[in-house]
């Protein structure tokens, strides 16, 4: 199968919920960034009204629901308002999938810098099931767990690419550890607000939505190109993050468009999101746009890297494949890609396994 690369921005507020931006002025921003497609997910509200292609961009539209400061859940393609179910985590993911929608959740673990002054918003109710995935990277909650003081508060306002790093540590055991009970799909979402701070005399706003498109964004591998009609393309993504044919890529350490991890097996090959039956032996490749530190990892624990912009692994042990690479900046390795598995198995899964 033919599978065409879409760059996205997932996880942004519009002036609907505490965003500053309006629909019009984030896609322009976006279309002058270059991105495909955008997923705007503004807090309890739904505003499906203005989900359409604006200009090269196509914006669709979510929500991220919550009760309070505890278990936000990004909502994609339910196309009807589900803050009434906030209150209660399963019936929410119940009702989401009721709809034929997909379901993640936002920044599982965060930290809060002292000097941010922000809440901490976790994800507690993790006796839930039947969410897509999660938000494995949230580029403005971890900006602001950076933020211990006013000097740091300033040196990475100016220069954020000294304080970005990756996924927070706790955030990949515990995908790891899902993935180990089922498939659990990854994306990455800035949290776009875009809002203007204040320190003393100084103000600035941290960070411009067209700042944030060209840090953490989602790629997804979709089935079909673009034909221009909005429900096709729009049903292309939804598609695409609802198998797992995705990988999160930091723009700020170097374009990541044209990542790949294949398996081949006998002439077949599968990719991202996918799950294959083995049978002997089978080939792991990597690929990256630029040179970076690859790691394989399988049911959390790295059985391969490479400095390089390829890897080949023979493999023949089941289990959840995936892959992170790193770049260095600054005298430190920093997350650049983060990709959704290969699940392989070596015997036939029957009912119950």
């Amino acid at each position: 199968m033919n599978l065409y690369e879409r760059v996205g921005n997932i996880h942004i507020h519009t002036t609907y919920s505490d965003g500053t931006g309006t629909f019009e002025e984030i896609a322009q921003a976006a279309n002058e960034v270059g991105l495909d497609y955008l997923i705007i997910t503004d807090h309890n509200v739904y505003a499906g009204q203005h989900a359409g292609w604006y200009r090269h961009t196509l914006v669709l539209v979510g929500e991220e629901v919550h009760p309070n400061n505890i278990n936000h859940y990004l909502v994609i393609n339910a196309q009807d308002e589900m803050a009434p179910y906030a209150q209660n985590a399963q019936a929410l993911i119940n009702a989401v999938r009721a709809r034929g929608g997909l379901g993640f959740l936002a920044h599982p673990f965060e930290h809060s810098g002292a000097y941010a002054r922000e809440p901490e918003i976790n994800w507690l109710a993790w006796d839930v099931h039947g969410y897509t995935g999660l938000e494995l990277w949230n580029y403005m909650s971890e900006f602001k767990s950076y933020i211990s003081d006013p000097l740091h508060a300033l040196l990475y306002a100016l220069f954020p690419k000294l304080a970005i790093r990756g996924p927070y540590p706790e955030t990949l055991a515990k995908w790891d550890e899902l993935l180990g009970q089922r498939p659990t799909f990854a994306i990455g979402g800035t949290d776009a607000h875009a809002i203007t701070y204040r320190m003393g005399p100084l103000k600035r706003q941290v960070f411009s939505y067209r700042h944030l498109f060209r840090t953490v964004n989602t790629h997804l591998l979709v089935s079909e190109p673009w034909n221009g009609n909005f429900d096709h393309d729009a049903q292309l993504i939804y598609e695409a993050l609802a198998k797992g044919r995705a990988f999160i890529g930091y723009e700020a350490l170097g374009e990541t468009r044209g990542f790949s991890f294949t398996a081949e097996q006998g002439g077949e090959l599968y990719t991202l999101g996918d799950t294959f039956l083995a049978r002997g032996p089978f080939t792991l490749h990597v690929r990256l746009p630029k040179k970076g530190h690859i790691r394989l990892i399988l049911n959390g624990f790295c059985v391969a890297e490479a400095k390089s912009n390829e890897l080949y692994y023979q493999a023949k042990a089941p289990g959840a494949y995936r892959v992170e690479v790193y770049r260095s900046f600054a005298g430190k390795l920093r997350g650049w890609i983060f990709a959704n598995p290969i699940f392989v198995h070596t015997r036939r899964r029957g009912k119950g396994n």
